[in-house]
């Protein structure tokens, strides 16, 4: 009889309890495989909210796909700062807009997406950024303006967050089929930025997106791969300070300059793009942190809800003044996911308006105050 195999359970009582059950302590699954759904909203409350998100669907519905959105608030044209560069980010906001608006506008919205699928320039699976012109203008004056330094230079463009927008996409409107025939190009991209992509808190959502979409489409190989990445993002991400590092590789150093440092205290960056299933992770395990850098920014910008506030901040150029929607990007999640606002403070936030057409952090705040005004109940996805 051979010792060894008595060997190893023996050496188990050896090691603190504590230690052996760590895998089981840290299980993510719940924010795997676990989402939020929405009970009966009141529709009373909610019914000028609904009638401007309508409104704001149609502006992008009744346009070819959108150009990056180009902001300059100041007095020096080369100096622009440029948004929703990301491949098929809108996919995200249409897909939480879609349950809140008409039924043809859900029937565009479906052929809206499917034109984006078949378009490598604006596929969420695309390889390259969307240059300044790649586009109709989002700007309300309709002009495609390109002068300017684009975003690019500033350092790398985190994206991988637009595949939690696909995985959202089919989960909202039951369009899986749309997905299936570029499910290998989505795979393609995934993997490449797990290799080449710093990820924030934001881009984490899309470990969840991939999982749930391998297990739907039964690709072991992506779920597997998935499922691990995930759990290393996380496991890192009990450190806030860990992440901050990889802040410093993005476009986001932008605002470490000594120049614009003191205004934009916080470094909430960290949290723009994060979806609901990675706000309830940080809900559960860094509330405390988040809250106490979601506080400075609001300290220094006490109407953050409020487009183009006329804060002095060099945001969009070294003179400019004026915030830019990331700054309900930043911080609307949180108030809404983590500090659990009640829906009329969030619904007196949405007073300001979009900046542009196909405005992403404001409308998708919009969406979430809708929905804040029904029942939220975490289930298992199907």
């Amino acid at each position: 009889m051979n010792p060894a195999r008595f060997f190893v359970p023996w050496l188990l009582l050896l090691v603190p309890w504590d230690a052996r059950s760590l895998k089981a302590a840290d299980s993510y699954d719940k924010y795997l495989w676990q989402t939020y759904r929405v009970g009966q909203i009141d529709a009373q409350a909610t019914a000028e909210l609904v009638a401007q998100l309508r409104r704001e669907v149609d502006k992008i519905l009744n346009r070819p796909p959108l150009a990056p959105l180009r902001l300059s608030y100041g007095d020096v044209p080369e100096d622009a700062y440029w948004l929703y560069y990301e491949p098929g980010r809108i996919i995200t906001t249409l897909a939480y807009a879609y349950p809140h608006v008409t039924s043809p506008q859900q029937e565009a919205i479906r052929k809206y997406v499917h034109y984006l699928l078949a378009d490598p320039k604006h596929a969420p699976y695309a390889e390259r950024i969307l240059g300044p012109t790649d586009g109709v203008s989002r700007a309300l004056h309709g002009r495609l303006i390109s002068q300017g330094r684009y975003i690019s230079e500033y350092g790398h463009c985190p994206t991988l967050h637009v595949l939690y927008g696909l995985w959202l996409y089919g989960d909202r409107t039951g369009d899986w089929q749309a997905l299936q025939p570029y499910a290998t190009q989505i795979k393609t991209r995934y993997l490449r930025g797990l290799a080449e992509e710093p990820r924030l808190y934001g881009q984490m959502g899309a470990h969840i997106a991939m999982a749930r979409l391998a297990k739907r489409f039964q690709d072991r190989e992506l779920l597997a791969r998935a499922e691990s990445a995930l759990a290393a993002d996380l496991d890192e991400g009990k450190d806030i300070a860990r992440i901050l590092k990889r802040l410093e590789r993005t476009r986001f150093a932008y605002f470490y300059d000594p120049r614009r440092r003191p205004f934009f205290p916080g470094d909430c960056w960290l949290f723009l793009d994060a979806c609901p299933e990675i706000l309830r992770y940080l809900l559960d395990t860094q509330k405390q942190e988040v809250l106490r850098r979601t506080r400075l920014v609001e300290a220094k910008y006490p109407l953050w809800w409020l487009h183009q506030a006329p804060y002095f901040t060099r945001w969009t150029g070294d003179e400019s003044v004026g915030v830019t929607p990331e700054l309900i990007g930043m911080i609307f999640p949180i108030q809404r996911w983590i500090v659990q606002t009640k829906p009329a403070q969030l619904a007196q936030w949405m007073r300001s308006t979009p900046v542009g057409i196909g405005d992403c952090y404001w409308l998708e705040a919009l969406v979430h105050t809708i929905e804040a005004f029904g029942p939220i109940e975490w289930k298992k996805v199907e």
